[in-house]
């Protein structure tokens, strides 16, 4: 089967165990990158304080966002999170599109088939990993003082993931990256000093454009 032409502008999605600082990298990538951009997600749930429509989320009532759902106009969804519905809207990815700008997202691997299927032209995929046990183990702990118990067996399910790093026929275990493989990303990068991290994917990101004609 022929592979799908890549086209542009970009879908680009990162992914990793929780604790291996991808929102810090898409967060350092946004403010130097002029071309790219974060899609708003949408969400049933009520706004907090401060928050406002079509800037941190699309707010929208249960029987909207489930018509939307109906009509396949979102890529991927959550139908129940702490009883609320998330999902990223395809009209707001493609409105981004219309405009010239990449987009970039933090997502899981389920997020990331779905995103695949709906938009495998677009698409590019990064995986991000911490540089061993003990460096995660102490960004969990930061994060939660109290590692709770589920903390701790994902620090044993990314030792096995990393434990693995050149095997390409390896299924991750972590509920992050759960049934995929190194070989299903198109780029594996280990974030140990956020700096050189930020430089690597933005050279990654450049050379990427630079293959699609961007």
């Amino acid at each position: 089967m022929l592979k799908p032409v890549k086209e542009r502008p970009m879908l680009i999605t990162i992914t990793g165990p929780s604790g291996t600082g991808k929102s810090a990298v898409i967060s350092a990538l946004l403010s130097q990158d002029p071309k790219l951009r974060r899609f708003v997600t949408a969400t049933t749930r009520t706004p907090r304080p401060g928050e406002e429509h079509g800037r941190d989320y699309y707010f929208m009532e249960r029987a909207e966002f489930e018509a939307g759902v109906a009509k396949g106009e979102f890529l991927e969804h959550n139908p129940n999170y702490n009883g609320n519905m998330y999902g990223t809207p395809k009209w707001e990815v493609e409105r981004l599109f219309d405009e010239g700008f990449d987009v970039i997202s933090d997502i899981n691997a389920i997020g990331v088939r779905l995103f695949e299927q709906a938009m495998p032209q677009r698409i590019f995929k990064l995986l991000i990993l911490p540089p061993n046990r003990e460096r995660l183990e102490q960004r969990l702990t930061k994060r939660n003082p109290e590692l709770a118990d589920e903390g701790r067996v994902r620090l044993q399910q990314i030792e096995a993931d990393m434990d693995n790093l050149h095997n390409p026929s390896y299924v991750f275990t972590n509920p992050d990256m759960v049934g995929t493989s190194y070989g299903d990303y198109d780029v594996v990068l280990v974030n140990d000093v956020l700096e050189h991290t930020v430089a690597e994917v933005a050279k990654v990101i450049t050379n990427e454009r630079a293959k699609r004609g961007q």
